[in-house]
């Protein structure tokens, strides 16, 4: 029976366009399916840290509000003359907090934002690193193990409940924007890339300029780049390459390029020198590394003292342990040179990492956040290995059980996602600072009998006051001297300024007391934990003046503002 006419403009539907079509829906509803579980497990992560003490550290600390400190400044048009510690920020961080600030009306709602895209961009990142490394298998196969690394990581952050920044508890860190996410964004994205050339083989010329820009912006922004990423592929290449295990000219080209990158991205923070408060060298002390070793092993102790510790203690374990398990694995099976890697360089960086912090004898536990993130290309990898080593053996058959397990799982996710929204939605719409409401007032009454305040505070009083205050409260930072504190602070800020007024909060430290400085104040408002010193019309106001707007302007000379 002939098939009927169409109408003008339109085609017949043929018999091989329907498999295509479905095909491609289907794949957009696997990878549509990964990404809304990934946001779920973030979301898990930031309504477990806004239900701690972590909340502190995530909203309020006094390092985690630089950048809405900075967006702050942006706004009221201030010079930019800021003084950063060795890290910048400026890639990727300060870009992707003032687009989070821009969609925002908070910075409690800005660094949530941020928090939750970070996590999203580690599956990303992670997703793109199963591309390289189950190229045979399914689209499914690759999300659900993608899935699988990030619940690591947020089973992590769910053992994670301190205030401090001084603790093993890292995965959480992830979700701050001044802990370093920006670097194990680069360090999982070098990764990404170190495999795509492995997996060819050969070393196309669009993967290796995006590696030597990741590599020069990044080194440029965090110098930690280098050892938490560049150094440790250098060395993996090079091991596996002397061992005939890779080709040698695709890893010298990548060697050769993250070394040119690092190189420029050196040369780069030359002119950005002015913005730099100390040199990275001055955090290496070998002489401390016994006193190291013995903090970090005090910092395991205090982890280990509760269940939640002792339980991510042994996650970061299993971390370690798939990475060094899959290496012996992947070496002696013989397996794909791309699954070797993705094993072997988690596992020298860890050990680079980890060696490297207690020679350095730098007591400070963020830089081991690798430790953390790149034990998630383990987990694919060992994924791989197991998958491919069943489908050798007689127990391959499509495994119903495992792929119904694996719905219910994620089923049960998407509920749990589904029920903590809401309340996570509201939680950080309703955030607000309290403490800075009564600051606010007291500026306003002074504004409106013609006064224009200006306060100044040691560095853990003054910071988030001044993160969360109105736009028209100006605060400075000083040192107990009262001279001006030249770290993670805009100096612009200090030109011509006329302080008046002295924020000393409850916890801070003054070797020689506010009264004996400066004398008694006109008048003494008391806030919840912290005290306002009013010294308008009165000789503190004048030594004020010159202490900190005097070496203020000293250290813009100096730094060549």
């Amino acid at each position: 029976m002939p098939l009927a006419r169409p109408r003008d403009g339109v085609r017949p539907i043929e018999a091989g366009d329907r498999r295509p079509r479905s095909t491609v829906v289907r794949a957009v509803a696997h990878e549509a399916l990964g990404v809304l579980l990934a946001l779920v497990l973030a979301v898990l992560a930031l309504r477990h840290v806004l239900a701690t003490a972590r909340v502190a550290l995530l909203w309020y600390d006094g390092d985690s509000v630089l950048l809405p400190l900075v967006a702050r400044s942006i706004a009221l048009g201030q010079p930019f003359e800021w003084a950063m510690s060795p890290a910048l920020f400026f890639f990727p961080e300060l870009p992707v907090y003032l687009a989070t600030a821009a969609v925002t009306s908070t910075p409690q709602q800005a660094l949530a934002l941020n928090g939750v895209l970070v996590l999203l961009a580690v599956y990303a990142l992670v997703r793109a690193a199963a591309n390289e490394l189950m190229p045979s298998a399914g689209r499914s196969a690759r999300v659900a193990v993608s899935v699988i690394a990030v619940v690591l990581l947020t089973m992590l952050v769910l053992t994670e409940s301190s205030a401090t920044a001084t603790s093993l508890e890292l995965a959480s860190l992830l979700l701050t924007t001044t802990y370093y996410y920006g670097a194990v964004l680069a360090m999982l994205g070098t990764a990404v890339l170190v495999l795509r050339t492995v997996r060819t083989g050969r070393s196309s010329i669009p993967v290796l300029v995006t590696l030597g820009l990741v590599a020069a912006l990044s080194t440029a922004s965090n110098p930690l780049y280098v050892p938490w990423s560049a150094a440790p592929v250098v060395v993996t290449l090079a091991v596996l390459a002397a061992a005939r295990r890779l080709p040698w000219r695709p890893a010298a080209w990548v060697a050769a390029t993250l070394t040119v990158g690092a190189v420029v991205g050196y040369l780069l923070r030359i002119p950005l020198r002015p913005f730099v408060s100390l040199d990275p060298s001055t955090y290496v002390h070998p002489e401390r590394a016994g006193a190291t070793a013995a903090f970090f092993a005090s910092l395991t102790d205090d982890r280990a003292a509760s269940a939640a510790g002792d339980a991510g203690l042994l996650l970061m374990l299993v971390g370690v342990l798939l990475s060094a398990g899959g290496t012996v694995w992947a070496w002696r099976a013989r397996t794909s040179r791309t699954v070797l890697v993705a094993t072997a360089l988690p596992l020298v960086t860890i050990v680079a990492v980890s060696v490297g912090v207690v020679v350095a004898g730098s007591e400070t536990p963020r830089y081991l956040e690798p430790v953390v993130a790149m034990p998630l290309l383990a987990v694919v990898a060992v994924c791989e290995l197991t998958r491919t080593a069943v489908r050798r053996t007689r127990l391959h058959r499509p495994v119903r059980g495992l792929r119904t397990a694996l719905a219910v799982a994620a089923a049960a996710v998407l509920v749990v996602g589904v029920a903590v929204t809401p309340g996570t939605l509201g939680a950080v719409a309703a955030a607000r600072y309290g403490p800075v409401t009564c600051l606010d007032r007291w500026v306003d009454a002074q504004r409106s009998d013609g006064r224009d305040p200006v306060g100044v505070g040691q560095f853990w009083t003054i910071r988030p006051l001044a993160a969360y205050a109105e736009q028209d409260v100006r605060l400075l930072q000083v040192r107990d001297s009262f001279d001006t504190y030249p770290w993670l602070v805009d100096l612009g800020a200090y030109r011509d300024a006329r302080p008046d007024y002295v924020v000393i909060g409850s916890g801070d430290v003054w070797t020689t007391p506010v009264e004996d400085s400066l004398g008694r104040p006109a008048t003494i408002t008391h806030c919840t934990g912290y005290d306002v010193y009013d010294y308008a019309g009165t000789r503190g106001a004048d030594v004020l003046r010159q202490r900190v707007v005097g070496s203020a302007e000293q250290i813009l000379r100096d730094r060549g503002f």
